[in-house]
């Protein structure tokens, strides 16, 4: 194993695990259908619960990992129907507070149900890419609540690497066995809770009463969706992240195995790479 040196953004970091552990973990459990012999798309899933930090570890390991790129559950969101949108206005939890309004909690409450995603659609772009093909994406803003009109496309021929990261992609069989490497992003139901409160305040506006209506939106909706939908697909997963601070996009406290993984994953790239550059 290469010294753990120039990973970008995961510097300082406190080993809890002997990594020659989790190195071999890794090592052992990583996808075995995958042989850079014959060059593809790989596809590494990072599932976890909301708050976890799944986008920004999705963010360093595409920084760290050459050909890579980046696939988020967010950009499958359906956008809510009538019909879903009136079964939730009935309720009082739905009505705006303090500035605090209900198409933002609809939005939460949406975002935790994994029927608000095209799992289809999903899987045929997976495929796609496994077959060489090229697709596009939309980008969903999680603050707006709605598409931003960009798109991005990612080509085979340039990427061996796709970080696909969402709270439920292990739930669907199709999708599930397309993923040659399942991550679980295990972190303490509190520490998820005071992220999301965070990230959540600027449309609370420190007012009691809207954050008292967030908690109950939390216990109620997103809570319950972890525990019903989320954590029971753990069991898919080969590999855990532990516990884990990140800020800035900068990990500041971590397991040994994140480090590992990215040297891991580099260095399939770069032997993928190789056999293509032969094969050429």
């Amino acid at each position: 194993m290469k010294h753990l040196e120039n990973l970008e953004g995961i510097d300082n970091l406190a080993p809890y695990t002997p990594p020659q552990k989790m190195n071999q973990l890794i090592l052992d459990n990583f996808g075995k259908n995958i042989d850079v012999k014959k060059p593809k798309v790989i596809i590494v899933g990072l599932c976890g619960g909301q708050g976890g930090g799944k986008t920004k570890l999705s963010k360093i390991l595409s920084k760290n990992v050459p050909k890579s790129a980046i696939i988020e559950e967010r950009s499958y969101f359906k956008a809510l129907t009538v019909k879903r949108k009136m079964s939730y206005e009935i309720e009082p939890l739905f009505v705006d507070i303090g500035g605090y309004s209900k198409d933002r909690k609809l939005l939460l409450v949406e975002l935790s149900d994994p029927n608000s995603y095209d799992y289809e659609k999903l899987y045929q772009n997976l495929k796609s890419l496994k077959e060489g093909k090229s697709i596009s994406l939309r980008k969903f803003d999680e603050d707006k609540g709605a598409y931003t009109g960009e798109e991005s496309t990612i080509n085979p021929d340039e990427t061996i690497l796709i970080i696909l990261e969402g709270y439920f992609i292990f739930r669907d069989k199709k999708v599930r066995d397309l993923i040659d490497l399942k991550i679980f992003v295990e972190i303490d139901d509190d520490i998820r809770l005071s992220r999301l409160l965070m990230n959540e305040n600027k449309f609370l506006n420190n007012n009691m009463y809207a954050i008292n209506n967030f908690f109950m939106i939390y216990k109620n909706y997103i809570k319950t969706s972890y525990e019903q939908y989320i954590h029971p697909t753990k069991h898919e997963a080969k590999i855990y992240l532990p516990n884990y601070t990140v800020q800035d996009d900068v990990v500041i406290d971590v397991d040994e195995t994140f480090k590992s993984l990215i040297l891991i994953l580099r260095s399939i790239v770069e032997r993928s790479s190789t056999e293509i550059n032969k094969s050429n």
